[in-house]
């Protein structure tokens, strides 16, 4: 069976957790002796290029890299989700590397055209739900105020946007100035003379959620990680018999794991790993432990301070008058073992519905208990009293009591860790892949 993943960007460049997660799991089919290849969208942050395609190899895996420069779509809001030329560029591809299956992980920089060619071709395509993209342009259903969202409306989505300085500024200032029509066609009387473009950038964006929508129903099928990703996408006018949820699994950390301490013993070392971004909440978390005096709590970061820079500077100053505190940047994938080794409480206080994140999946896979707020698919995973703790999302205080029973209650780190189950592995998580792959390739054999 030849595979094709496609993904937004992939390692080693870029390693957050869709591109770790597609990657490690293109090296376990390819040591399986699959004949895998990546189709990839490589960001020039710097803009330097316009369009190039570069071929190369990452830990055996082969990868073609499309660089396209954004600025030369016309328009900016609809290329975000949809741009013939690059369907095009991924149909030759598709010619050339002649896969049996597709497996889309993310779409961002490339768009829906891609599916659009697997269908053209016959080709059963798979949509991995990483995130919330196919329904918010910002990915993280989070309003422009930092508010939860429920999901797209034009004039809020124009309201998270206009921070972008991309063009569409315009928009915001007619979303003020006059309301939006609900019309999907570009409206003359929004156009200003000094902005240009802006009625058909509304139009693209208003226009969005329902055709993302129709173009997906063309594929396979949906893959929810999580039920409440998969809820969310019903809620929004998906269909259940389209969906199939597929838990994640992730690699066992590799090497010797610290066991928890028994009760009573020495310090508790809580731990948030993860990018220093306000979507993740470390200030919350920095603010609750701040109001924990106890002696023997402590808090340790591992994460890149480098997206958010003014974001990780205030966050930073703001924790460096405690001393408990302790900032030791990102690790790398060989020293998972060695970072859980150092903590024993991971800490995950996101303030926007996560999907899974495989953080957590990690410390539960190294018998570390979670303390979670109580959002999206972290309730899911994170069993209050069972394996972990959970706390009201965005809310220091709440964080702040739940930090507290770990000093107040020396047991508790144990029997929240004898309450972690099994995690499923990456290699299971291959496998019903693999399973769905073969059905859509034998039920095309039987129609054909």
């Amino acid at each position: 069976m030849r595979v094709a993943f496609v993904v937004h960007q992939y390692p080693p460049r870029y390693s957050t957790g869709t591109e770790i997660y597609a990657h490690r799991l293109a090296c376990v089919l390819r040591r399986q002796g699959m004949d895998l290849q990546v189709f990839t969208h490589e960001p020039d942050p710097r803009r330097q290029t316009s369009y190039k395609i570069v071929e190369d190899t990452v830990d055996d895996v082969p990868v073609t890299r499309l660089t396209f420069f954004d600025g030369l779509a016309p328009n900016h809001a609809l290329h975000d989700y949809y741009n013939v030329f690059l369907g095009k560029v991924f149909g030759r591809w598709l010619d050339e590397r002649k896969p049996d299956v597709v497996h889309v992980f993310h779409l961002m920089g490339t768009g829906l055209s891609l599916i659009e060619e697997c269908r053209m071709r016959g080709i059963p395509v798979f949509v991995q739900l990483m995130d919330y993209w196919f329904l918010c342009p910002t990915v993280q259903l989070l309003r422009h105020d930092g508010a939860l969202c429920d999901g797209p409306d034009t004039s809020t989505c124009v309201e998270c946007l206009a921070p972008d300085n991309y063009g569409y500024q315009g928009l915001r200032m007619f979303a003020k100035r006059d309301g939006f029509v609900e019309t999907a066609l570009p409206d003359p009387d929004f156009v200003d003379l000094n902005h240009a473009g802006v009625g058909p950038r509304r139009a693209a964006l208003h226009g969005r959620k329902q055709f993302i929508r129709e173009v997906v129903r063309k594929c396979t099928k949906l893959i929810a990680p999580s039920r409440f990703i998969k809820r969310m996408f019903l809620a929004h006018g998906y269909d259940e018999e389209h969906m199939l949820h597929c838990p994640y699994g992730v690699d066992p950390p590799q090497g010797s794991i610290r066991p928890v301490p028994v009760a009573g013993e020495g310090t508790v070392t809580f731990g948030f790993f993860g990018s220093v971004n306000p979507q993740k909440g470390l200030e919350i978390l920095v603010s609750a432990f701040r109001e924990c005096h106890g002696n023997r709590l402590r808090l340790v970061v591992r994460g890149n301070m480098t997206h958010f820079p003014k974001y990780a500077k205030r966050v930073r100053a703001f924790a460096d008058v405690d001393p408990r505190i302790n900032f030791k940047g990102p690790y790398g994938h060989g020293e998972l073992a060695e970072a859980l080794s150092s903590i024993d409480v991971l800490v995950v206080p996101s303030v926007w519905y996560e999907n899974t994140p495989f953080v957590v999946l990690e410390a539960f896979s190294a018998g570390r208990p979670v303390i979670a707020s109580d959002l999206g698919g972290l309730s899911e995973i994170v069993h209050d009293g069972v394996n972990g703790r959970t706390f009201r999302a965005g809310d220091p205080g709440s964080l702040t009591g739940v930090l507290a029973e770990f000093e107040e209650d020396p047991s508790l780190l144990l029997r929240l860790a004898e309450g972690i189950e099994r995690v499923r592995t990456l290699e299971e998580n291959a496998r019903d892949f693999v399973r769905l792959w073969e059905q859509a390739l034998a039920g095309a054999r039987i129609t054909a």
